[in-house]
């Protein structure tokens, strides 16, 4: 959770409740990353327009959210009337800034302080995909 912009949960309820309001979104904007019946993680639209993924880190650099994202993106275009997408990340995430590249994000503009931590602020790295034309 080290360039996640809130701690962990402590409590599985809090848990419960985002999952809740994902279940819930019509259409769907946020989705579960499923392996073998387990969640590993989520990617989507969280909240229009800006998009994200988190993954637990025994499945990092296994391509897992690069698939979802590369399924998600044309449908979220599709299913909305958004002119972008967007996503903000703390520019110390190299792995997440290559992948926002390879899915054709565009880099912005970057921002200092945007987020506190327990006392510790954080910069972002703001990105832009624009929506395909016909």
């Amino acid at each position: 959770m080290t360039y996640w912009s809130t701690l962990p949960h402590t409590d599985v309820t809090v848990s419960q409740g985002n999952l809740d309001r994902m279940i819930a979104q019509s259409p769907l904007t946020y989705f579960v990353i499923d392996l073998h019946g387990r969640a590993i993680g989520c990617a989507g639209m969280h909240a229009a327009p800006e998009v994200g993924f988190i993954l637990h880190p025994d499945h990092w650099r296994n391509g897992f959210v690069s698939e979802a994202m590369t399924a998600i993106l044309p449908y979220l275009f599709a299913t909305s009337d958004l002119p972008a997408l967007l996503a903000d990340i703390d520019p110390r995430n190299v792995a997440s800034r290559a992948l926002l590249g390879r899915l054709g994000f565009r880099h912005t503009h970057d921002a200092q302080n945007t987020y506190c931590i327990e006392g510790t602020w954080s910069d972002s790295a703001y990105y832009a995909s624009v929506r395909p034309t016909a």
